[in-house]
């Protein structure tokens, strides 16, 4: 009897003294975070912001001690905007960096290329921000989407032509000038769908990614009467197109997606004058409250220039929220607890820089967006309508596909 309370006894202190099962990527003094960002490829000047805005943020935090006494870690691994490349990035950062989530990544066929070893990992990835609906329908319990979604924005292109522009098919003809992959094909459903609902007529001219030149596609779409184009890319080539256009005397209106309110719009000078564009956020110019703050943390480190990237809260609304939802957690962070916090946290308040939700099952974090109208003589954009939803709203519309 005696030895079995010593066994007992030898037993229950090697119970006590052994560590607790700590979670991948966490440890007392740290919180191991990874990105996978086009540093050298075709979207390289959107890694950079990512990555500096990312840094600038990790910083704030650890000066103020952590989350919970827990330094924020960051590791990079440069994908190229190459969907195998993302392969291997995610990899990288799994198993090798053994991080505890991933932030702050881009690229609809990047993205694409790895949503499914996000969710057999089981890697909480905050936020996506790909423009394809597969980024959440269906739903990952792992993968978390912000942006503005292609669809939506080519669907309430159509709705502005027919409703606020009063153009019906007799007198307006839709284009689709879009980057050939999930991205693009995005905004092609999108308008196909829309078109369909009005008796649109719809043109679509998708181009190679990285191609600098758009004169075969500008020549379909004026040879066949496009009055109205959404495009689907980057905003270097956009300005490529406006030129273009210019050249051949093309004059539609164009609708430029989220990624083309950018300064290098801007290099299409007076050409860019007067055309829409789709976003989610608050404008620098509108002196919000959020854009204050922003203005306060860049200036102090440094990083004026991030501030004239309009796509800026963007990236800090959502690690706003990410930041929210780990500090709530408290010291027993796990992966499946920040999950679980994420989903609880009702209208993030941004500082009036646009809308951000979840909640168990809901994946897709923005469903209002404005349309802008660029100002090119003040190099600035102008909201022409208040926030609002696609007509065809999601997730009825799959009924249509």
């Amino acid at each position: 009897m005696k030895r079995i309370f010593v066994l007992a006894g030898i037993l229950l202190c090697l119970t006590v003294a052994a560590p607790a099962a700590s979670e991948v990527g966490v440890t007392d003094d740290t919180i191991s975070l990874g990105t996978f960002q086009d540093l050298s490829g075709p979207g390289a000047y959107l890694g950079k912001i990512c990555t500096t805005a990312l840094n600038v943020w990790i910083d704030n935090i650890n000066r103020q001690g952590g989350i919970h006494g827990r330094k924020l870690e960051l590791a990079v691994e440069d994908n190229k905007y190459d969907p195998e490349l993302t392969k291997v990035a995610f990899t990288k950062l799994v198993d090798r960096h053994k991080v505890f989530a991933i932030v702050l990544v881009y690229g609809s066929g990047p993205c694409t290329a790895v949503k499914d070893d996000i969710t057999e990992k089981k890697v909480p990835t905050f936020p996506t921000m790909a423009s394809v609906e597969s980024m959440y329908d269906p739903p990952s319990r792992y993968l978390f989407w912000y942006a503005c979604n292609d669809e939506d924005n080519a669907i309430m292109m159509v709705d502005y032509i027919k409703a606020d522009l009063n153009l019906g098919p007799d007198k307006a003809v839709i284009g689709v000038c879009y980057q050939d992959d999930e991205w693009g094909k995005s905004a092609l459903e999108g308008a196909r769908l829309a078109a369909d609902q009005y008796g649109y007529k719809l043109v679509e001219a998708p181009y190679k990614k990285g191609s600098k030149n758009l004169n075969p596609q500008v020549m379909k779409l004026k040879a066949r009467g496009v009055t109205h184009c959404f495009y689907a890319g980057y905003a270097p080539v956009y300005a490529v197109l406006l030129k273009e256009a210019n050249k051949v005397g093309w004059k539609p209106k164009f609708f430029g997606d989220y990624v083309t309110v950018d300064p290098r719009t801007f290099a299409a000078e007076d050409l860019a004058d007067g055309h829409y564009h789709f976003f989610n956020l608050g404008l620098r110019n509108e002196n919000t409250e959020g854009w204050k703050e922003l203005e306060e943390l860049f200036s102090a480190a440094g990083a004026e220039k991030m501030l004239d990237v309009p796509l800026l809260p963007l990236l800090w609304n959502s690690m706003g929220m990410f930041e929210t939802a780990l500090r709530k957690v408290g010291t027993d962070l796990t992966r499946e607890k920040l999950i679980d916090t994420i989903e609880s946290i009702d209208n993030f308040d941004t500082g009036g820089n646009g809308y951000i939700d979840y909640g168990p099952g809901m994946r897709k974090g923005t469903h209002q967006y404005r349309i802008l109208k660029c100002n090119a003589e003040k190099k600035i954009f102008e909201p022409v309508t208040g926030w609002r939803e696609p007509s065809l709203k999601w997730p009825e519309r799959e009924k249509l596909k």
